[in-house]
């Protein structure tokens, strides 16, 4: 259950790495393709407000929440800034979370021998402008 490492990984999401393309126009047009699915704890973010979002001011005021996954070592390279992460489920295959969250952290952290160990992937959810 906790892969080989003393923390429980409980949930599973899919990744979506971000691939630019460029039209006949000459427009870059940004897409998303699915690397795979990884294994890792999903919960609130700890380091910001109690509330655990962000106001956003434009194009209109919004609040936008932020989670944060921890990430076992075994996946780690599927996570970059740029990616995001979609379907939340839990051990049992229950949706957690549905929305899309883009990736705008990313925190290692190491043991006492120096090695890393997991890391921290701070996820804001995606807000399209219309």
């Amino acid at each position: 259950m906790s892969n080989g490492s003393y923390l429980r990984f409980t949930h599973k999401c899919n990744i979506y790495e971000k691939t630019v393309t460029t039209n006949a126009a000459g427009q870059k047009i940004a897409g998303f393709t699915n690397v795979g699915q990884i294994q890792f704890q999903f919960q609130s973010a700890s380091s910001s407000g109690s509330t655990g979002d962000e106001r956003r001011l434009t194009p209109y005021q919004d609040n936008v929440p932020k989670h944060e996954g921890i990430v076992p070592l075994q996946h780690c390279e599927k996570i970059t800034y740029g990616n995001r992460v979609q379907s939340i489920v839990d051990r049992n295959g229950t949706s957690v979370d549905d929305s899309t969250y883009e990736i705008v952290g990313l925190q290692p952290k190491f043991t006492f021998s120096g090695k890393k160990h997991h890391v921290v992937m701070t996820l804001r959810r995606v807000v399209e402008s219309e």
